[in-house]
């Protein structure tokens, strides 16, 4: 309720013509097509990670009690410090890259929990966190700069795709776990991140930012 209101907002009727013209034009935009894969992609990483490694803690050699591995979920609260860490960061340094460096943090994450060591494991809990906050928070924020026009198309095709990966990635890595076990799980989500990597290589280093006016530059 404190908040100015809004200085750039334009209501209008919606038309459904319209609006599916401009989510099928955000399709075809490759930058924001590989954003919202990669929304995909670690969204879909996180959930299987913490989907599963339940399992693990559970069994032996560890047995940890259902209450003690709920507590795991608390390593969210470095999602707060990477998210506005890694913005500054690539406002320093570019998207790009700091988006490449979130992810390979991520999956640097994954692999630690393969260890059989339980410290190790746990460690690599905040680590894939760490960088799973800073991937989305990047690559959401990346959305609303490259989006031209209908920006509120734009990000609600992100989450779209984001919480679809949370859907699909969390769901298939049941199908690893059955199958592969632990080793299965962590396979899955490393191939997510790989693909995601690759996504993120290819992600042209410029943005175009709209201003009040609408007049188009390059950032």
């Amino acid at each position: 309720m404190s908040l100015p209101k809004s200085q750039n907002f334009h209501p209008r009727s919606p038309e459904i013509s319209k609006l599916l013209g401009s989510l099928v034009s955000h399709l075809k935009d490759p930058i924001l097509l590989a954003l919202y894969v990669i929304g995909f992609l670690i969204l879909g990483s996180n959930v299987a990670l913490f989907n599963y490694i339940g399992y693990v803690l559970t069994a032996p050699p560890y047995s940890f009690s259902q209450t003690l591995v709920g507590w795991i979920f608390i390593v969210y609260l470095v999602g707060m410090f990477s998210s506005v860490w890694m913005a500054k960061m690539a406002n320093n340094h570019g998207k790009q890259k700091v988006l490449m460096i979130s992810l390979f943090i991520t999956l640097v994450g994954v692999c630690l929990t393969l260890h059989s060591d339980l410290w190790l494991k746990i460690v690599g809990l905040p680590i894939m966190t760490f960088g799973f906050f800073g991937s989305h928070s990047l690559a959401s924020g990346w959305v609303g700069l490259r989006a031209i026009h209908d920006k509120a198309q734009a990000s609600s095709l992100y989450l779209f795709f984001y919480y679809a990966g949370s859907s699909i990635g969390g769901t298939t890595a049941g199908v690893f776990w059955s199958s592969f076990g632990w080793d299965g799980v962590v396979g899955m989500i490393t191939g997510f991140l790989l693909i995601a990597l690759v996504l993120a290589s290819l992600l042209a280093k410029s943005v175009p930012v709209v201003d009040q006016k609408n007049m188009i530059s390059c950032k």
